[in-house]
């Protein structure tokens, strides 16, 4: 396992309008194949419970996995339970964590 650099950030998004959707984020990095039960495990404790959704890419690479959290709008304390992920995941990263942010344009959570 090396250590990862850091985090890499998009800007941060501008003060929001009032009734403005609020904003997701997305982190994604790649995982090794020889330490997935290992990251697995460091991610739910890492969690605590927190409503954070971890998927993986659907692909073929024999050697990486890549993952994604996603951090909905109804998390209390996204950046907070972020860092505390990013901590214990980053042993297993390996490259930079991507973050973005988005916010809903249509459908559900969009503003009217």
């Amino acid at each position: 396992m090396t250590s990862s650099p850091p985090t890499r950030t998009a800007a941060p998004p501008p003060d929001l309008p009032a009734g403005a959707p609020p904003v997701e984020l997305y982190v994604y990095y790649r995982v090794h194949t020889d330490h997935l039960a290992a990251a697995l495990t460091a991610f739910e404790q890492a969690r605590d419970a927190q409503p954070v959704r971890l998927l993986r890419r659907h692909d073929n690479d024999p050697v990486f996995q890549t993952w994604m959290e996603i951090y909905g709008p109804g998390l209390p304390d996204a950046a907070d339970t972020e860092r505390r992920i990013a901590a214990a995941l980053g042993a297993f990263a390996q490259g930079p964590r991507h973050r973005e942010a988005f916010a809903a344009l249509a459908g559900p959570g969009a503003a009217g």
